[in-house]
C-alpha cells in the first residue's frame, strides 16, 4: 500500500480556527475605522456649518443694519430693499428659509464696543457647544472713518 502525502482532519481544523480568528479581528478593525471616518466626517461637516454662518453672519453684518430682538430671539439685518431674518434656537439657527444645524450655547452682542441685549448692533460673538471643535467666533461691522468722524461731530468734539 502506497502512502499519500496530505493533511490530516486535525490540521485542516486548526487552520480553520487560525483563519476564522484573523478574519473577525480584521472585522472587529474594520469597524472601528468606520466608525472614526463617520466621526471625522460629521466634525468636518459641523466645522462646515460653522464657517458658513460665520461668512454669511460677517457679510451680512457690512452690508446691512443689523437689529437684535430679544423677545423674539432673532437678528434682522435690513436695507431699504432686503431684509435678511435670523432665528437663532439651542439646536439649530434659521437664516430665512435656510437651516444650520448648530448648537448655540451662548450669543452676545455689541454696539460701539459695549454689550447690548436687545436693539442695534455692529458686533456679535457665538459660542458653540463643547462638541464641536470651533469653540466659536467674532464678527464686526467694518466702519470707515466718516463713521468715527460723524460721532465725534455730534458729541461736541
Amino acid at each position: 500500500m502506497k502512502k499519500i502525502k496530505a493533511f490530516t482532519l486535525g490540521e485542516l481544523l486548526v487552520v480553520l480556527v487560525v483563519s476564522s480568528i484573523a478574519i473577525t479581528i480584521s472585522f472587529l478593525a474594520l469597524e472601528n475605522v468606520q466608525k472614526q471616518l463617520k466621526n471625522i466626517q460629521h466634525v468636518f461637516e459641523t466645522q462646515q456649518h460653522i464657517n458658513h454662518l460665520e461668512k454669511s453672519i460677517t457679510t451680512d453684518l457690512n452690508r446691512f443694519i443689523a437689529v437684535y430682538h430679544a423677545a423674539k430671539n432673532t437678528l434682522v439685518f435690513k436695507d431699504a430693499n432686503k431684509a435678511i431674518q435670523y432665528q437663532i434656537d439651542k439646536e439649530y439657527i434659521l437664516r430665512n428659509k435656510d437651516t444650520i444645524l448648530l448648537s448655540v450655547k451662548e450669543l452676545t452682542f455689541y454696539l460701539d464696543g459695549k454689550q447690548v441685549t436687545n436693539g442695534a448692533i455692529d458686533a456679535l460673538e457665538f459660542s458653540f457647544s463643547e462638541t464641536y471643535s470651533q469653540g466659536g467666533f467674532f464678527s464686526y461691522k467694518i466702519k470707515d472713518a466718516a463713521h468715527y468722524m460723524n460721532k465725534n461731530s455730534t458729541n461736541g468734539f
